[in-house]
């Protein structure tokens, strides 16, 4: 029989392909699946694979030779940036991975993936995508408490949906995984007496400062035994004091020199080697171990390590029992009883303050803690404690303070599906941390940014309230960009409603006074190039200045001087070599791009003023000063603290912001508009899978 037979002069049609068992016995095969014959034999019927020849357009082939260039270039430029300078932080793929690739990249085009673009500019689907974003490896999501999320989100909210810049800036500015192990490799040498002695009391200097997690007089003993016993092995101790060593070399560093490892590397690798051996039995030398590493890498801006590390520090915290109460029967030194609670609470701060950067889980759940909090029972006492234990205060304060910013994130931005309770929630923050500051020693208060001398004094006070700052403005900075999406939205701008322009101001006033400190630190020199919180806390004030900078009100010029004074001292921080400085700013060139195009658009639509000297977006606000108190709310503040400065505190105290305070839920729930819902939040569930253009 012919293959082909004609109908009608129709196009010839191809004969179906017969199945295994026809073909072999060559008998007629049906065609179907399964054919008649196997059906009525009841046996399986298996067709030959078939490779058939397709006709495609050129152009769909140019596409695919496209997206294979540009997946390629992707991979060349995914460069980390090592001390060196010269080192992937991305291993290169197979054949295999990058044809997986080529494949993923296809889909996305397709229909049965939803559209990136709409699904960061306004989808209320509450389920998130998937979108391969750092190849070869898993994408992860990125929380909105994130301060890199909001800075992207404010990118958005000015730019038109289908604007490629405005996708979110990959995470790979950090020390390199390669970097570190080769480094473990290499025999680092130990460092000499005189040098050891240096480092180790500018480790100890800034960790009992800010955070207590050794007992400096056990580690400068066994510093000196390592010096004059030649047989001297621990391996353990060693580990800690490498990692203290680290400590040290980064605290004592104002920038790194071209070429060379990045300060205190060599000795964090040397300490990372440790952790290859886990004991069945944890000790406290292992929980502190990590908790330094965590520090050290949050540094290197390898921040879900660290979140790694201190949540591993918690749980083998948790096996020792640190998180209750040992009686004295149990362990009759209370020096020792006194070190596992410090521990404790020090394992405590540095895992909800890592959750809180990422918007990730905590370790431990509140109502699980029974142990008590830090006391200065000993000093009073008159026990010998060899000046290992300062006052307890900061740390209970910094506690509080760390558990009240967990609780931030995870009401707010842990669940969108009521958005009209969002006001109820960002209320009762923020009476937790008005209460939290009418509790604080009076010696931990700060009524002016004051930071005397570069020897260093002030700098726990600065991170404590440099916190604050930042807590309250986690809290409401949702409002923020809601009243920027209002005001950038529509022409004339839609009014902001009274409680929602409250908490706008209360953000812009901690914003503008974390500046302040940050600034003035910096021309004091009590401000660490290379250390990571003071850095963050910059980015994380700079955004809210660059959103106030286009609202109208009488403070809009001075903020925008405020931010780009502190987008230059980025620049600085990121050409001395600090590693959060160089991812964030990437995040501040992009959003001065943004800002200069919406200037520019505004420009063009609006007919040309008298002056040229107008602040963006002049004559399209609601009534009222953005940030800048009202007349009897400025001598209020005047007459309790005595001066006209605001800081965290005054701005707590503040008439407008007591009134809101004071008002039941039912006022607040101007958010029962379903579409004033994604003004606030993008997409629910409080993350979104970023979309990455390298």
């Amino acid at each position: 029989m012919d293959d082909r037979e004609n109908d009608g002069g129709l196009a010839p049609k191809i004969k179906s392909t017969a199945c295994h068992r026809c073909h072999s016995r060559k008998v007629k095969c049906s065609g179907d699946q399964p054919c008649a014959n196997c059906n009525k034999s009841g046996l399986d019927c298996v067709y030959p694979s078939r490779n058939r020849r397709v006709r495609v357009d050129e152009r769909y082939i140019k596409q695919l030779e496209g997206e294979n260039k540009r997946l390629r270039a992707q991979l060349a430029h995914r460069v980390d940036i090592t001390p060196s300078g010269g080192e992937s932080s991305v291993s290169t793929p197979s054949p295999a991975q990058e044809e997986q690739a080529l494949s993923r990249d296809r889909d996305l085009n397709g229909a049965a993936v939803p559209d990136s673009t709409s699904a960061l500019h306004g989808s209320t689907d509450t389920q998130p995508w998937f979108l391969d974003i750092d190849l070869p490896q898993t994408p992860k999501p990125i929380n909105e408490a994130a301060d890199t999320a909001f800075a992207t989100r404010f990118r958005q909210a000015l730019s038109d949906p289908g604007d490629p810049h405005c996708s979110h800036v990959p995470h790979n500015e950090y020390a390199g995984d390669d970097t570190i192990m080769s480094l473990a490799e290499t025999a680092w040498p130990w460092p000499k007496p005189s040098r050891a002695r240096l480092l180790m009391n500018v480790a100890l200097m800034h960790a009992s400062r800010c955070l207590y997690i050794v007992r400096p007089g056990e580690v400068l003993q066994a510093m000196e035994n390592s010096f004059s016993n030649p047989h001297w092995r621990d391996p353990i101790m060693a580990g800690k004091l490498r990692a203290l060593f680290a400590l040290g070399e980064l605290c004592s560093s104002r920038f790194v020199p071209p070429g060379q490892v990045f300060p205190g590397l060599g000795h964090f690798a040397q300490a990372t080697r440790i952790l290859s051996y886990l004991g069945e039995h944890p000790t406290m030398d292992f929980i502190e171990i990590r908790l330094i590493l965590s520090v050290y890498s949050f540094t290197l801006n390898r921040i879900y390590a660290s979140y790694t590390f201190a949540g591993s520090a918690v749980r083998m915290a948790v096996i020792l029992g640190l998180h209750l109460n040992i009686p004295p029967t149990q362990l009759p030194d209370p020096v020792l009883r006194e070190h596992r609670v410090r521990v404790w609470w020090s394992a405590y701060i540095l895992d909800r303050s890592w959750a809180a950067v990422l918007g990730c889980l905590p370790s431990i759940q509140d109502e699980d803690i029974k142990v008590d909090m830090p006391s200065n029972k000993l000093a009073e006492k008159g026990a010998p404690t060899n000046g290992d234990f300062s006052d307890a205060g900061y740390y209970i304060a910094y506690a509080k303070l760390a558990r009240i910013s967990m609780k931030v994130v995870q009401s707010i931005y842990g669940g969108k599906d009521q958005a009209a309770d969002l006001f109820t929630k960002v209320q009762q923050r923020l009476k937790e941390l008005k209460a939290w500051v009418e509790e604080l020693p009076p010696a931990l208060h700060m009524y002016t940014t004051s930071t005397t001398t570069s020897s260093y004094p002030n700098y726990d006070m600065l991170s404590l309230h440099l916190k604050l700052n930042g807590t309250i403005i986690l809290a409401t900075r949702p409002i923020l960009l809601y009243g920027l999406r209002l005001h950038a939205g529509s022409s004339p701008p839609k009014p902001i409603p009274a409680s929602a322009k409250t908490l706008i101001d209360t953000c812009i006033r901690c914003a503008r006074h974390s500046y302040r400190i940050l600034s003035e630190s910096w021309m004091n020199g009590a401000f660490p190039a290379l250390y990571h919180d003071l850095t963050q806390s910059l980015f994380s004030s700079l955004t809210v200045l660059a959103v106030s900078s286009l609202l109208d009100h009488e403070e809009s010029s001075s903020d925008r001087e405020s931010f780009e004074d502190a987008a230059q001292l980025m620049s600085q921080l990121k050409d001395s070599g600090n590693f959060p400085a160089r991812e964030y700013y990437r995040h501040v060139k992009l959003m001065m791009e943004t800002i200069k195009k919406t200037e520019e658009k505004n420009a063009r639509a609006e007919m040309p003023g008298p002056s040229n000297h107008m602040p963006p977006y002049t004559g399209h606000g609601t009534p009222g000063h953005f940030g800048e108190p009202h007349g009897d709310e400025r001598d209020h503040i005047a007459d309790m603290s005595g001066l006209s400065e605001v800081t965290a505190e005054t701005a707590l105290a503040e008439p407008s912001l007591e009134e809101f305070l004071m008002q039941p839920a039912m006022g607040m729930q101007f958010l029962e508009d379903p579409s004033s819902s994604d003004l606030l939040f993008q997409q629910g569930g409080g993350i979104y899978w970023p979309e990455f253009h390298f």
